[in-house]
């Protein structure tokens, strides 16, 4: 694979099964991602999209160059997106904060179309929120992780709306956070942190349960 890749892109990479009829690379930024799986053949057809049109005419350039074959690039916001009226896809939407995650989940999520849509997302902060919206909407979880990259932690998590390929409920906070690990730990007392900060806020409605959620982890070990 001649694209290089972070520690985070490359957890996310391994995490996209084979079988699906295309990939979505959302907010693609500079496309490593989707270069990567042209590459190596993971995916029959990837999807790029970015609003930044400048960004997109780069990465274009850089496909021809490359010679790639079996992509569509899209040049828009992501909430606008046509997405297809059959097959199986996988969206992956990663490295925006917690709030456009959403936004752009409700805007694409179809319960009920004939396509099936699974997504792979890693979220910039605010996980417990993410992990609470999905839970809401009644997500399933397909595989999760935890990824570390230049001293900060990142969870990524597949996720489908289909509850028969995946009855479990989505974890909040994940099962995986172990204080006992240093890094672990770190990234747990940041979050507690910045919960307490935010305690703070008058407008803040999410602090009280950010503590009551990772708190206790600290505690455990």
């Amino acid at each position: 694979m001649k694209t290089r890749l972070g520690k985070r892109l490359t957890a996310l990479f391994h995490a996209i099964p084979s079988g699906y009829d295309s990939v979505w690379d959302l907010c693609c930024d500079h496309g490593r991602l989707g270069m990567a799986l042209i590459e190596t053949g993971r995916a029959p057809r990837v999807h790029f999209n970015d609003c930044i049109a400048s960004i997109m005419t780069d990465l274009e350039t850089r496909l021809v160059r490359y010679g790639a074959t079996g992509y569509t690039l899209h040049t828009v916001e992501a909430e606008r997106l046509q997405l297809p009226g059959d097959g199986w896809h996988l969206l992956v939407l990663a490295g925006v904060g917690d709030e456009m995650t959403i936004r752009i989940l409700e805007a694409l999520s179809q319960p009920g179309s004939e396509s099936r849509f699974d997504w792979l997302i890693s979220p910039a902060n605010n996980l417990f929120q993410v992990r609470r919206w999905l839970r809401e909407q009644g997500y399933g979880l397909l595989e999760e992780g935890l990824v570390f990259e230049n001293g900060r932690g990142y969870e990524w998590l597949r996720v489908t709306q289909d509850r028969h390929r995946a009855p479990a409920p989505i974890g909040n906070p994940a099962p995986f956070w172990d204080a006992r690990d240093p890094q672990h730990r770190a990234h747990l007392t940041k979050l507690v942190r910045h919960a307490r900060k935010q305690r703070r806020n008058p407008a803040d409605t999410d602090s009280d349960a950010v503590l009551a959620a990772y708190e206790p982890l600290l505690a455990s070990d």
